[in-house]
This record gives structure tokens, C-alpha cells and sequence, in this order.
């Protein structure tokens, strides 16, 4: 869709100006969320630009907490300088060795952002030619305090040591840097990369999305061969040697819906794309009736899935309506056709989006009983992953309904999970999260020696390390 083609292309020029505009200083982008990967995906891609002279290193991480994740980025930097080093010994690039400042004296004492200022510079330091540069790519996905985040990055940015260092920040929630890219002037770059709402909206017209007083009529789409010129109600004739068309029961035998085939989808696909654009114009009336009808027209296809999912949006366009009784009735509705038809993964959604409900009501003890059985969904399916979360959440709701207890065993099964899986894998969920947390629980009860081995645990979860006693690990855990 050339709406959202656009700010991805106008991305890709200021990013590549940016790689070789080595005097620049700062690029400030801020994405919709649905174009945070795609726009990473470029920025990251920059590095092997003809004419960059510099690494790239990347940081999803939440700034959130005490230190604002300032010291695990260290640490990550030197686990990405490894990889790169080994990577560019083929070229020919022999990386000097990089050392780990987290171990220097005083090292406890400094400031949070103290750590990744002083690998920076031991990580520049290191460098040959042709490389003289590094740049800092920062995601977070969640910026608990805007100020603090734009205050320590401004310090970093202006460092004499730091001279060599550049940054890239994506925001898709705010606007926390836009001040500091002003500051910097022409030493800076932003980049809007956001959907244009009423081009996006065109686009979808375009496409043949319908409208609330639009028929849903299902025909047979046209394969026939026409002659250029032939008026629309000449008949053409049958092309020679053409297979018969295939029969209900040949469709059926295939796994495809006969209504599907015969016009059902492109009736379905302008169904969704007309409750879409109502939405974006904000007629979420118009939005939930055409979604509805979307719904019911995959139940008449014989196509489950597609009808649960269907109803997931349904459900969501009654929540930005506000209407949060109605979505809790189309969830339930969801997912009692995903549990008839044993679709675990999409039924442990369901109870996600069940959970987050009531938690919104503060009804914690059910939102916990939800976000509980999502976890078990989510086991029986092998999204260990996706269990983890959800464990997660089960155990935070139910120590705010007051069942500790409840939420030490939730909190203790997302562990256990996250020790069967590899390392690397667990290190992407919140496992090192609920470490701290069921910590916590346990120096509240006096039990000093437990929480003091899930503090080191939440270390090792943390770094990608296995634990102390490993089991063998689980990869295929987080891929369903």
C-alpha cells in the first residue's frame, strides 16, 4: 500500500543520509507502532552502506526502573561487539579486544547511564580502519519517564569522550527527544515516519472496501478469457482444452471452502477492508457492523479460524467504541468456537484479551483467572513464550487481589518454563522480570536465602546465561 510505502522510503533517505553524513550527530524518527520493525529493519540495514564507516548496535529495552536499563544495554553492547568482531574477521577486519568496564573499580558507584558511556568509549577505542565510528540505536519499547530518558541521553549525546559515537532513536509513543534534536540543529535529523491517515484511507477505497449499504453478494469470480474490446455482456466463448471447474466435494477434499473459492473471499476482503476505513474515519458504528457481517460470512464458508479471528477484531473495534460489555460477549463467543474446535493458541488470546477486560474494570482476581488459563492454553499449544507473559500477568493480578500465594505459584511455573527454554530465548521474555518480582514476594516473608538466589537467577535471565544447575534446553518452545 503506497500509504504506508511512503514514510518507509522518506525513512530510507534520511537513513541513508544519515550513514554517510558521518558530522551528524543525532537521527530522531518517530514510527506508528505498526512500522517500528520495518523502520528498524532499515535503520539496522544501514550498516553495510557503501559508505558507512561505522557499527551499528541496536536496544529494544524498556527504559523503565531505577537505572533505566542503562547497564544491561553495557552489557549487551559487549555481547553484540563479540558477534561483530567475528563477523568481520573474514573481511579482514581484526577488531582489538574490547574491555569489560563492568568490573573496573568503582564501577558500583557510578551513574546509571555511567556503564554504557565508558563501554562506548572502550568499544571506540578498539576500532581499525576502515571503521571509525559507532552508532547507538535506541527502541525502547516502553519510556516510563519521558524526561529523565531525554536528560540521560542529552548527557551521552554531549560528551567530549563520546565524539565518535552517534545515535539513532525510535519513538512510537511519544515524542520524548524532539527537544534535543532541536537543540542539536544541524547537527540532527528527524524523520516523521507515519501513515498518512487519509491516504491510507483512500488506498482501501481504492481496493473495493464496502460500505454499510453494500449487499453482501458472494460471486463467482471471472476466469474467462475476453477478447480486448469485448463489450462487458458479450459471453466469451470456452477456452480450448480448459479443465471442467473443480466440484464442492474436490474443493472440500483440498481443505478450501467452496463459498471461499466462488467469491467468498473477495467478499470477505472488501468486508474487512470497508470496516477498517470506517474505523480510521471514525464511524465505528459503520466499523462494527461491517466486521460483524465479515464474521458471519466466515461462518457460512465453514472457515473457524478465520471466524475466531474475525471476531478478535470485531471484539476490538467494541473496545475502542468504549463498549466493553458487547467485546467481552464477542470474546466469549470467540472462544467457545475455538475451544469446540480445539484452536489452543487462539483460545489462550482470547483469555488474554478476556483478562485484560477485567483487569480495566479492577476486577484483579478475575483478570488473574484469565490470564491464568491463557498460560495453560498457551503450555497446551507450545507457545512457551506466549505462556510466560501470561503467567506473568496472572501472577501480578492476583498479588493485587491479595492471593499471594496464587501468585507465587503462577510466577514459580513462568520460571520453570523459562529454564526449559534456551537461554537466548528466554532472555526475550520478562522471566528476569518475575525473578525480581517473586524475589521480592519472598524477602517480604523473610525468606532471604530464595530471594537472594532469584535476584542471581534474574542476572543470569537477564544476560542469556543458563542457570547454575541447567537442564537441556527447549528451542522450539517460543515458535508454537
Amino acid at each position: 500500500m503506497e500509504a504506508i510505502a511512503i514514510p518507509l522510503r522518506r525513512l530510507q533517505e534520511e537513513a541513508s543520509w544519515f550513514a554517510r553524513a558521518g558530522e551528524i550527530k543525532l537521527l530522531h524518527v518517530t514510527a506508528d507502532a505498526t512500522l517500528r520493525g520495518a523502520a528498524l529493519k532499515i535503520l539496522m540495514g544501514q550498516e553495510v552502506h557503501a559508505d558507512n564507516r561505522a557499527l551499528y548496535f541496536r536496544f529494544d529495552d524498556e527504559m523503565t526502573g531505577p537505572t533505566h536499563g542503562w547497564p544491561e544495554r553495557a552489557a549487551r553492547l559487549r555481547e553484540q561487539f563479540a558477534e561483530k568482531a567475528e563477523s568481520l574477521k573474514p573481511a579482514g577486519i581484526q577488531l582489538a579486544a574490547l574491555r569489560d568496564v563492568s568490573t573496573a573499580p568503582g564501577a558500583a558507584s557510578r551513574s546509571p547511564t555511567a556503564e554504557l558511556a565508558a563501554q562506548l568509549f572502550e568499544a571506540r577505542r578498539a576500532l581499525v580502519e576502515p571503521l571509525t565510528q559507532l552508532v547507538v540505536v535506541l527502541a525502547p519499547t516502553r519510556v516510563e519517564d519521558p524526561q529523565r530518558f531525554a536528560a540521560e541521553l542529552s548527557s551521552m549525546v554531549g560528551a567530549r569522550e563520546l565524539g565518535d559515537v552517534r545515535w539513532i532513536v525510535v519513538e512510537t509513543d511519544g515524542d520524548a527527544i524532539g527537544p534535543l534534536a532541536r537543540e542539536l540543529g544541524r547537527a540532527a535529523l528527524s524523520c516523521a515516519c507515519l501513515v498518512d491517515g487519509a491516504a491510507q484511507g483512500d488506498a482501501l477505497a481504492a481496493q473495493g472496501a464496502a460500505a454499510v449499504s453494500d449487499p453482501v453478494t458472494v460471486q463467482p469470480p471471472s476466469t474467462s478469457w475476453r477478447a480486448p474490446g469485448a463489450a462487458p455482456d458479450v459471453e466469451p466463448p470456452p477456452h480450448v482444452g480448459a479443465p471442467p471447474p473443480a466440484s464442492d466435494e474436490e474443493l472440500r477434499a483440498v481443505g478450501l471452502s467452496p463459498v471461499f473459492v466462488k467469491g467468498g473471499g473477495e467478499a470477505l476482503k472488501r468486508l474487512v477492508l470497508g470496516a477498517a476505513l470506517a474505523m480510521r474515519n471514525k464511524r465505528q458504528s459503520d466499523a462494527v457492523t461491517l466486521q460483524a457481517r465479515a464474521a458471519a460470512l466466515c461462518a457460512e464458508m465453514e472457515m473457524p479460524t478465520e471466524q475466531v479471528l474475525n471476531l478478535h477484531v470485531l471484539a476490538g473495534y467494541h473496545i475502542a467504541g468504549q463498549h466493553g460489555a458487547r467485546a467481552r460477549e464477542v470474546y466469549l463467543q470467540a472462544g467457545a468456537l475455538a475451544h469446540t474446535h480445539g484452536f489452543k493458541d487462539l483460545e489462550a488470546q482470547t483469555e488474554l484479551a478476556l483478562g485484560m477486560l477485567e483487569a480495566v474494570d479492577r476486577a484483579p482476581a478475575k483478570a488473574a483467572a484469565h490470564y491464568a488459563a491463557a498460560g495453560r492454553l498457551a503450555e497446551e499449544a507450545k507457545i512457551d513464550v506466549l505462556a510466560i507473559e501470561a503467567w506473568r500477568m496472572a501472577g501480578q493480578l492476583a498479588l493485587e487481589g491479595r492471593i499471594e500465594t496464587s501468585a507465587i505459584d503462577c510466577w514459580k511455573r513462568a520460571l520453570d518454563l523459562a529454564d526449559e527454554l534456551d537461554p537466548k530465548l528466554a532472555q526475550s521474555t520478562s522471566a528476569a522480570e518475575i525473578a525480581r518480582a517473586l524475589a521480592a514476594v519472598y524477602r517480604k516473608r523473610g525468606l532471604v536465602a530464595p530471594a537472594r538466589s532469584l535476584e542471581e537467577r534474574s542476572v543470569e535471565l537477564e544476560q542469556g546465561t543458563p542457570p547454575a544447575e541447567e537442564a537441556p534446553p527447549k528451542t522450539a518452545g517460543g515458535a508454537g
